[in-house]
């Protein structure tokens, strides 16, 4: 007899459960500490979930436990439909194939899948679980997690500059479930423009630390070849389009420049192309 579950109400579990640790993250402590009874070597076997092979083991629910004695409450995070739309294409795509990645078959990359429902503004970041359906389980897992040095998406679960967070959960070929989690520091319906420019680049300066200093030591290379490149640039891909924005056809250049800690920084570059013909007419 199969158990009919209710993927819709554990998202919706897994965002109540986000927003509780991120507004009292030593909440978790104790859960953190009653889980390490479930390991076995580097086995995590918890109640009614599959069991799963670790690559820490408890040492990494040890550096959780220490992290989270010394996080300051993060503001809560506004759930997105459109964000979660956005969820939902990945892990319906992957889940049924098998596939553990960020990306997809039919749309590759987060910012892609992401522009399909809403546009995004200053920082996007996707957060992925494997094994788990328990909300409490899967927020956990992503606290610890386990086999990053960088603790990646630990960091994503606490960043305090996101404020806006998609979620999905469903069947997977060969974990049983996968939960992706999105997040971004703004959303906008589609095909609109930020409204205040301005406003944006003085908040954009403030959360990068942007500074004016000319005399800045450059040690990266992609630095040297463009400003826009962050200090821990590792990789660069540019992708080139042109989009609908307000009634206006624009030539938009995307530079995604991967980041030490395998993040992504992603500017974007606009072009009138109603410029372009008014020059050619002339």
């Amino acid at each position: 007899m199969s158990i009919s579950i209710d993927y819709e109400e554990i998202a919706e579990e897994i965002f109540r459960e986000q927003n509780n640790v991120r507004k009292n993250p030593q909440s978790y402590i104790e859960k953190l500490n009653n889980s390490l009874q479930y390991y076995h070597d580097k086995i995590l076997s918890k109640p009614n979930e599959i069991p799963i092979l670790t690559a820490e083991g408890s040492k990494a629910v040890e550096d959780a436990i220490n992290f989270l004695k010394n996080q300051s409450p993060v503001q809560e995070l506004i759930y997105s439909k459109d964000m979660t739309l956005s969820c939902k294409d990945l892990i319906y795509d992957i889940g049924p194939k098998g596939l553990v990645s960020h990306e997809g078959t039919e749309i590759k990359n987060i910012y892609n899948r992401l522009e399909q429902h809403c546009e995004w503004d200053g920082l996007i970041a996707e957060n992925l679980d494997f094994g788990f359906r328990i909300p409490e389980n899967i927020v956990m897992n992503m606290i610890i997690d386990d086999g990053d040095e960088n603790r990646y998406q630990r960091n994503n679960l606490f960043y305090p500059h996101f404020k806006y967070v998609g979620i999905a959960i469903a069947p997977h070929k060969d974990f049983s479930f996968c939960t992706a989690i999105e997040y971004a520091y703004n959303i906008r319906n589609i095909g609109t423009n930020y409204l205040n420019v301005d406003e944006f680049i003085n908040k954009y300066r403030k959360l990068y630390n942007v500074n004016n200093n000319d005399n800045k030591e450059i040690n990266n290379p992609f630095r040297e070849s463009d400003a826009d490149a962050p200090d821990n640039t590792v990789g660069l891909r540019v992708e080139k389009e042109e989009k609908e924005i307000d009634g206006k056809i624009f030539k938009i250049t995307k530079k995604i420049f991967n980041l030490d800690d395998e993040s992504q920084h992603i500017v974007e570059l606009r072009e009138s192309v109603e410029k372009e013909d008014e020059k050619e007419k002339e």
